[in-house]
Formats: C-alpha cells, structure tokens, sequence
C-alpha cells in the first residue's frame, strides 16, 4: 500500500464507549483493507466535570495494529500528533465532529498542520441536541479549518448549508449499517432473564431528553388496555431525567409492564437485546441520523419512529412505521406492528446491503482523492 492515502483518524475509539467511538473503529476496521490508516485516540471524550454519565469506558479492548493516544484537553499533548503525523507521513486526517467543545479542539490540529496535509470532518450532528453557550462560534471555527465534510443524511447536510458558506467540499453519505444476526431468541430470553410469553417493544441507547421516551411511556399506558403481555424494554443508561420518568412509570402503573436496564450495553450483550425485541421505537423530538436505527437494520427489526431528521430519510411506510408524536398516533402504529404479519423483511435485508460499512470505506476513499 505504498502509494495509498496514509490516513489517521483522529477522535474517540474503544475503549472509550459511545456510538461515535463504535463508528470510528468501524471506519478504521474497514478503510485498512484498501489504504494505510493509522488512530489517534483521544484518553477521554470529555473532561470529568462535564461527563453526564457513570463512566467513559467499557471494559471490551481494542484490536488496532496502529494504534496510540493522547490528552485532547493537555496543550501539551498536542505534540504528540505533530510528532506522529511527520513520523508516519501522514496526508490525510480525519476527526469526527459529535460536539463543538472537542471539535474546536481538533480545528487548533488542523490549522496548526501544513495545509498539504487534507482535513475531513465526519459531521454526526452539525449543531449539538442539547445546546450550550458558545457551541456555534467553536463549530463554524472548526468548520473553517476543514478541506471537506462528510454529512451522514440529508437533515445534517441542509443545516449545515445553512451555517457554512466557504470552499471546503461537502459529501452527503449515510451512516453505514453492519451485517448483524439474531441469537436464537429463547437463549436470549433466557440469558435476560425475560419471559417468551411476553412482547417485548425496545427503546434501546442512551436516555436523553430529545429521544421522546415519555411520549412512549404514555404510550404504553394505551397499549396494555389491550395486551397485558406487552413489554418496554428501556435499554440504556440515562443521560438525564430518569426520576421524571420513574414517576411518570408510577402514575400510569406500568411499574410490571416496564423494565429498565439503566446501564452502557456492549459486546454480544447488544445482540441480546436486539434478538428478543419485537419492534424497536424511536420517538425522537429531534434527530440528524441514528446509530440505533442503523443497529435496528442489522438486525432487521421492525421500527416504529417519528421520522424526525436523517431517521425519515431511511425509515419509511415501505421498510417501517412512521407515527406522529402524540399518544394516539404512536399507539396505533406499534399495535400494528406488533400484528402485522405481512411486513416486508426483503426491505430491511435491502437496506443492509446499500448501506454497508465496505461502500461507506470506498466512498471516504474518492472524498481522500477528490480533494
């Protein structure tokens, strides 16, 4: 692979945990086969102090052959990129922008590079969910630094028009899906400790306020008038708010119809969850694109959304159930799709091969030679 593009990806990789740190090494485990590629990884995606969650890491290790890291938050730690970009003659960087706190960090990196070197920028979301004071002027400074974007939906690449208006190229692609398959479900019914005479529904991924998870807990408070068998799977540590959901779960008594999982899901664990759910929902507020729908598509599992942003783009009448968000609409359409025996799997199955992870490495790779 002498005369192929030598990369390096530069942003969070196992064992940090998170669906950004999943998609790196996925990218990383892919584009190896076809180029040179080298990682980065920063130590942690966020200082201490500002981490919602329980921890940064999960215990699966990594299985990287170009592998180092660095503090992103100690300015001399920095070097340490310089050293390895002229060390292993690296052209091409990527890092992924997720939120605009770390990507101005990553912008200092490229602008302090020589501008031979080419910068791409995975955009995940242009504009976090969850804002926070000066998010827009750190996004547009790292923006700026950039010689092209790849977008991973239609949603992300409009907003981002809306916000950039300079030379670098922009590249709509979309977030790659993996070829999953189901575990035998009794096992998995069994190793969860789950009853296989129930349905089970599952809201899977972190807890945070813009997924809707109390429109669909009212839901729930409809659909068990009529099936007293019928489960919500929350699969998930939660991000924020869990007491408001607790008493809400208390209010409508579904405390027996209503399990939480309250903790990071990795490895084969993943697969579990996935193989003993009958339908997957998503009731997001808002959303850019989704590394649970993708997941949901890989197992190739029915899914009931709102539609909303890059998950419309994918998820439609023909390979999904798309509701409004209110109770009536999202109640009818998971009964639905709970009974609907006539639903077409071949559209998930299809999906999965447009949408696969090698694609996704070749398209990155005419972006690396284009620019």
């Amino acid at each position: 692979m002498k005369n192929k593009p030598r990369i390096l990806i530069i942003g969070p990789h196992p064992p940090i945990r998170g669906g950004i740190s999943e998609f790196n090494y996925n990218t990383y485990k892919h584009l190896k086969e076809i180029s040179n590629v080298f990682v980065l990884s920063i130590k942690k995606s966020y200082p201490s102090f500002l981490f919602p969650g329980k921890s940064q890491f999960y215990k699966s290790k990594n299985n990287y052959e170009n592998f180092e890291n660095f503090n992103l938050y100690n300015p001399f730690e920095i070097r340490k990129v310089f050293k390895i970009i002229r060390e292993k003659e690296i052209n091409t960087i990527i890092t992924t922008h997720w939120n605009p706190l770390v990507s101005f960090l990553f912008a200092i990196v490229n602008r302090l590079n020589e501008k031979t070197v080419k910068k791409i920028g995975v955009i995940h979301n242009v504009l976090p969910h969850e804002r926070f004071p000066l998010d827009y002027l750190m996004l547009k400074f790292y923006l700026n630094s950039l010689d092209a974007m790849i977008t991973l939906s239609k949603n992300s690449t409009n907003s981002l028009n809306k916000i950039y208006f300079n030379n670098a190229v922009i590249k709509q692609l979309y977030h790659p899906v993996e070829n999953k398959k189901n575990i035998n479900r009794n096992k998995s019914l069994k190793i969860l400790n789950l009853d296989s005479k129930n349905q089970y529904l599952l809201h899977f991924g972190l807890v945070r306020k813009y997924k809707g998870l109390g429109l669909l807990i009212e839901s729930m408070n409809e659909l068990t008038k009529t099936n007293k068998n019928l489960i919500l799977l929350i699969v998930g540590e939660f991000y924020s708010e869990k007491n408001k959901y607790l008493k809400q779960i208390n209010r409508l008594g579904l405390e027996k119809n209503i399990k939480i999982v309250d903790k990071y899901i990795e490895g084969s664990m993943i697969n579990h969850w996935f193989s003993v759910a009958d339908v997957v929902i998503q009731p997001n507020k808002i959303s850019s694109q989704s590394g649970v729908t993708a997941l949901s598509i890989s197992f190739e599992k029915k899914i009931v959304t709102t539609g909303t942003g890059g998950i419309g783009e994918i998820i439609n009448s023909s390979n999904g159930y798309i509701c409004e968000s209110n109770v009536h609409s999202m109640s009818k359409a998971i009964n639905y799709a709970l009974n609907d025996k006539n639903f077409n799997f071949d559209k998930l199955k299809e999906l999965k091969h447009k949408f696969n992870w090698s694609s996704f490495s070749k398209n990155i790779m005419s972006i690396v030679d284009e620019i």
